[in-house]
């Protein structure tokens, strides 16, 4: 299958992840989105850090398994805890919430005195 043809997939602890899914579908219509909301195992703020590796790590295979080209992260918690050992596992681009929300924080805050 051809790069252009593989989703995009996202995954979340839950459905919070929805509203990443949403931004996409508004931002890149012409592209295949693939979601899976992990609700069988949430909350993932109470596990330790090696259980939510695990889970990230499987999540993330399951949506390889369906062809993806790029994974987004869309749990916070995940985005902490297991995005660089995601990162290090997969030959795919992983982006992260943190990182594109801290930015935005400061972009819309920059220049403002408290």
């Amino acid at each position: 299958m051809a790069a252009s043809e593989l989703g995009i997939g996202i995954f979340d602890s839950g459905v919070g992840g929805l509203t990443v899914v949403q931004q996409l579908m508004a931002a890149l219509p012409h592209e295949h989105l693939v979601y899976l909301g992990d609700t069988a195992r949430t909350p993932y703020g109470t596990k330790s850090a090696a259980v939510v590796t695990r889970y990230t790590l499987e999540n993330a295979q399951f949506l390889l398994d369906q062809g993806v080209k790029l994974l987004v992260v869309a749990c916070n918690t995940m985005s902490a805890v297991a995005l660089e050992a995601l990162r290090r596992s997969t030959d795919v681009p992983v982006v992260g919430v943190i990182e594109p929300g801290a930015r935005a924080a400061v972009a819309a805050t920059r220049n403002r005195k408290v």
